[in-house]
């Protein structure tokens, strides 16, 4: 049997080494700066109004594209064999994005992109995984970018996981990415409050890198 896991992992610059204290290229999370909350209003119904989602109803690149078959099989080999159920619902999604987050979008500039609010609801995993958004752009994956927007303030029991760093205190509207084609990572909820996340898939373009550098100077 296939393991989409394996696959990805050959592919894959990381050390796999669970005991590496740390390794700056990695083990990290890449912070792009702060944005203003802009979204407060709507954020009640962002939460109410999600959707639950399993592997194969995430969404594999837009609301209702399932992954090909062949990737399904293997995936759903991955949680049988970690002992999870394939059916796991692991966060609730909002595909009805606010002009409120939708003005976002549009500042990144991202080609082909993905809008996607993750609202990961207490006792929900996303399980440890690797990213395959080559087909974003095949001929140059490194114009791929995922950028995450936190749209709620951290509260105790959430985490990201990006390789053996763990990322958490996060303050509504940090923006942030990551090496998504070598780096494994996780998210859980353990607390008693639900997360929420605005994220952001596409292909790179000058607005982007010009946006890029507008946040990270701190002028937004």
């Amino acid at each position: 049997m296939i393991s989409s896991w394996d696959t990805a992992k050959e592919k894959s610059g990381y050390h796999f080494d669970d005991q590496y204290a740390h390794d700056s290229r990695y083990d990290t999370v890449v912070n792009l700066g702060q944005l203003p909350v802009t979204w407060a209003d709507d954020l009640q119904v962002i939460i109410d109004t999600a959707e639950p989602s399993s592997w194969r109803t995430r969404g594999y690149k837009g609301r209702g594209v399932e992954a090909p078959p062949e990737d399904q099989v293997a995936e759903e080999y991955d949680l049988t064999r970690i002992g999870m159920q394939t059916d796991a619902v692991i966060t609730h999604l909002n595909w009805a994005i606010p002009d409120s987050l939708h003005a976002i979008t549009e500042a990144f500039g991202l080609d082909d992109v993905m809008e996607r609010i993750h609202v990961q609801r207490p006792g929900e995993v996303w399980n440890r995984h690797l990213d395959k958004l080559q087909k974003w752009c095949p001929e140059d994956p490194s114009r791929i970018m995922r950028v995450m927007i936190q749209l709620t303030d951290w509260q105790p029991g959430q985490f990201w996981e990006y390789g053996n760093y763990h990322h958490t205190k996060w303050r509504a509207g940090e923006v942030t990415t990551f090496d998504w084609a070598n780096v494994p990572h996780s998210t859980a909820n353990a607390g008693h409050h639900p997360r929420v996340t605005f994220q952001l898939t596409g292909v790179k373009t000058e607005k982007t890198l010009a946006f890029l550098a507008e946040l990270s100077s701190g002028n937004k």
